[in-house]
């Protein structure tokens, strides 16, 4: 079976040892050569990489890591780029839901003003990692992490539409667990859904148990007596006001 090779965009992120973990669980499925790491932060990518190494080190041996602020190395000979990149970093993070909230509307990353912001500084950041693709690596396929979902999708629909990209975002997966529990199921894996949309910006319009029953009356019951909450929830997300604003 062919082996792959991954870059990931982003690779100064502490979210990357857990994108190379999740690679780790499936290499029976997706054998992989080589993890390029690509970040424009060559100190705080070279902390990452070394706890990478640890990790390949004690699970994948083999497998080689390269660590990069070049993009011609970066992005050369992949089968794949994972990006998840933040423009700014988390102090523009700060700005962006602490300015609206000092105006009286939400301060969130991915919506509101802040998320436009927001999406506004990572739009060019992600056409620039698309055109290092296509550049050096032009049959590879970027799954795009980057915040703000929806509206850098909807970016790269316009302003890349030839281009192989997936945006995808696991959001989705956590509320199917949730709704899980809520039912009493042991896992998401115990129904079938119909959801369009990315990130906050989503409908589930349909969740059937395997013998096609549809279980939306009690999944709406639930959350119209309960809200999201589960036994399990923290304090914070009993609160009526973290209810209505999920």
């Amino acid at each position: 079976m062919k082996k792959f090779n991954i870059t990931i965009a982003g690779g100064g992120s502490t979210f990357t040892p857990g994108i190379i973990m999740m690679l780790l669980d499936y290499l029976d499925e997706f054998p992989i050569d080589t993890i390029k790491l690509y970040d424009n932060d060559e100190a705080r990518q070279k902390t990452i990489a070394d706890a990478c190494e640890i990790i390949l080190k004690e699970r994948a041996p083999e497998m080689k890591l390269i660590a990069s602020v070049d993009p011609e190395e970066a992005f050369t000979n992949v089968d794949f780029v994972m990006a998840h990149i933040r423009v700014g970093k988390y102090a523009m993070r700060e700005l962006d839901e602490k300015i609206p909230l000092r105006h009286g509307v939400v301060g969130q990353e991915t919506c509101g003003p802040g998320g436009i912001a927001y999406g506004m500084r990572s739009i060019p950041g992600v056409l620039e990692l698309v055109d290092f693709m296509e550049k050096y690596s032009p049959d590879a396929w970027m799954l795009n992490y980057s915040n703000p979902a929806a509206i850098v999708a909807e970016a790269t629909r316009k302003l890349r539409p030839n281009s192989k990209i997936l945006n995808i975002c696991d959001m989705p997966i956590g509320i199917e667990e949730l709704i899980a529990k809520n039912l009493g199921l042991e896992s998401r894996k115990e129904f079938e859904v119909n959801y369009y949309g990315l990130n906050h910006f989503g409908w589930w319009t349909d969740i059937r148990d395997k013998k096609g029953n549809s279980l939306m009356p009690e999944v709406i019951r639930h959350v119209s007596e309960h809200g999201y909450a589960t036994d399990g929830s923290s304090e914070l997300e009993k609160q009526e006001s973290w209810n209505n604003t999920l």
